[in-house]
């Protein structure tokens, strides 16, 4: 079986912060044995749990930094030929409780190769792999209603422009190739929508 890549869609796309929650939530690189898929994902679940899948070694995760899209996708690239080596060499075997996945010799050096090469890859954090996150002090500056003409009438499609205009000016300032910051989009609504409520007083 010939491993195969499901892609990374969009630049941001490993990057999740749960409302409530002080951190995004960790990335990873996923190797699905059954399937010979390879993915590039964010842990959909807050705090150590894992799927059984995982836990039983079906589903073989791993970690690496919140990377753009375009960058987890060029790694898993990388990563093809040592992940068909670890697909081709594993077994179900019962242990007493469940029925879980033993790699052969082989797979095992190849996972390791997989794991240092990872680290290798990613060690630096270039600029240009990364996903910059601004908290919302850092990204805005209290001038947004004025700097960018905000009203009661101000469109929510237009809102969306500045959004976009206002993270890519954070992404011109440096420190990743792709800027998010969480709760953008709802400071910026509640500012027309301050604008609405005055109106209707």
């Amino acid at each position: 079986m010939s491993v195969t890549i499901s892609h990374c869609l969009s630049s941001t796309e490993l990057h999740r912060q749960y409302d409530g929650q002080n951190q995004p939530q960790p990335a990873y690189i996923e190797l699905d044995v059954e399937t010979g898929t390879l993915k590039a994902s964010y842990d959909s679940v807050v705090g150590t749990a894992s799927p059984a899948s995982v836990r039983y070694g079906f589903e073989r995760r791993y970690a690496i930094p919140i990377l753009t899209g375009e960058a987890a996708n060029a790694l898993m690239e990388m990563l093809v030929p040592l992940a068909d080596r670890v697909v081709a060499d594993w077994e179900e075997y019962w242990d007493d409780s469940n029925t879980v996945v033993r790699l052969g010799e082989d797979a095992l050096a190849a996972e390791q190769e997989m794991e240092e090469l990872i680290r290798a890859e990613t060690a630096d954090h270039p600029d240009d792999s990364m996903v910059a996150e601004w908290d919302l002090d850092g990204a805005t500056n209290g001038h947004e209603a004025e700097m960018f003409k905000i009203t009661a009438h101000t469109t929510n499609a237009r809102l969306d422009e500045i959004e976009t205009e206002i993270l890519a000016g954070l992404t011109e300032c440096g420190g990743g190739a792709v800027a998010v910051c969480d709760g953008l989009d709802r400071y910026l609504r509640d500012l027309r929508d301050a604008f609405r409520e005055d109106q209707a007083a």
